[in-house]
């Protein structure tokens, strides 16, 4: 299995225009997609981190992961990915506290 620094590296040499089309140009076999994250609205495209994992590694790819006209392509944007090494972050958030029966 290749580590997650061997295929941010792949990636970035690549020069790839849109995270979904990682896996047609590296191999990516037992590479999990795991969530996208940061969003960035444009005005004719959204812009992503797409999380995957390796092993216990953890990468990011971010770049173009939307259009918004059916006319454009990914080309027509003229974004290259980037990818990098990320870590897990623990978050809290909050619900709304059931209430107890009987008060």
């Amino acid at each position: 299995m290749r580590t997650a620094i061997e295929l941010v590296n792949d990636i970035n040499e690549a020069k790839i225009n849109t995270p979904h089309n990682v896996e047609d140009v590296i191999d990516m076999e037992g590479v999990s997609e795991i969530t996208q994250v940061n969003f960035d609205e444009h005005r004719w495209y959204t812009i992503a981190t797409v999380v995957y994992s390796v092993g216990d590694e953890y990468f990011g790819v971010r770049g173009p992961v939307s259009l918004k006209s059916e006319s454009s392509d990914w080309d027509d944007i003229g974004a290259t990915c980037e990818a990098f090494l990320m870590e897990p972050v623990p978050s809290i958030t909050y619900g709304r506290k059931q209430e107890r029966s009987g008060r």
